[in-house]
């Protein structure tokens, strides 16, 4: 989730409240299948933040960056007030100001704020030996994830046929209306 500063305000508890309590604050509810604790997630939002200055855009500019950047085959936009009833971690980048920017995380088994974290603190507390998404080199968990894929299948990068890399081009011409749509 992605919700603006200025509505942890609002409660006691500040950045640590409860998501189900400021979900209709949220620019948007992304939930990711797989891997959700604090030493995959919580490092890849960082990560994410901190490369090439993705934490210092609005609310809306972040959210719509998030959603592209993040996109990965295990992803999905939901409603806002809806949370998938799977998931272990909630995570919320409390945008509008790049030097204050914090993430909280709630662990939802245990309906509690597992912490509110600048991103350096993330990754120094939390960052393990992973192969996680390069975000730095403009890599998407998309690209991650398909390299990983062909890695593991072949050796030598896959040659695509021109059906192929307009059949490619054509869904990624999709997904980007879509993402032009999300973030108007």
């Amino acid at each position: 989730m992605v919700i603006d500063r200025k509505h942890s305000s609002k409660f006691e508890e500040g950045f640590a409240v409860s998501p189900y309590a400021v979900a209709d604050k949220a620019y948007v509810n992304m939930y990711h299948h797989h891997d959700g604790y604090p030493q995959w997630q919580g490092v890849q939002i960082a990560n994410w933040l901190l490369a090439k200055g993705n934490g210092c855009q609005d609310g809306e500019r972040l959210t719509a960056k998030l959603v592209h950047d993040m996109y990965y085959d295990s992803c999905y936009l939901q409603r806002i007030d809806h949370f998938q009833c799977d998931i272990e971690y909630i995570y919320i980048i409390w945008s509008g100001n790049r030097d204050k920017m914090y993430i909280s995380c709630w662990n939802v088994y245990q309906d509690k704020c597992e912490f509110v974290l600048k991103p350096e603190k993330i990754i120094s507390k939390y960052m393990e030996d992973m192969e996680y998404t390069d975000f730095t080199n403009n890599e998407t968990r998309f690209d991650h994830q398909n390299k990983r894929i062909h890695s593991e299948d072949d050796v030598r990068p896959k040659e695509y046929s021109k059906k192929e890399i307009a059949d490619f081009n054509k869904v990624m011409s999709h997904a980007r209306q879509i993402i032009d749509i999300l973030s108007q």
